[in-house]
């Protein structure tokens, strides 16, 4: 979670692409490509999760991540 300057609903769903940032002046101003979260997200699904946020203006953004649960193999006498 961060008390950043939040993300704008239309934003949200593009955030996890590659070369995606919320403002196109952040490259220049801040640094940074836009891959940050699209590699975040190729990790989480590679473990078969998913990744997403929820976020407010003003106030923040909150990343949720999401695993399977699978019971452990019962073991074998």
């Amino acid at each position: 979670r961060d008390f950043g300057r939040g993300i704008p609903a239309s934003k949200t769903a593009i955030i996890f692409d590659r070369f995606q940032q919320v403002e196109a002046s952040d490259a220049t101003e801040k640094g940074g490509s836009g891959l940050g979260l699209y590699i975040s997200r190729m990790i989480v699904e590679a473990h078969g999760g998913t990744i997403s946020v929820e976020s407010e203006l003003g106030q923040g953004s909150t990343f949720k991540l999401k695993f399977p649960h699978e019971p452990p193999e019962p073991a074998h006498s």
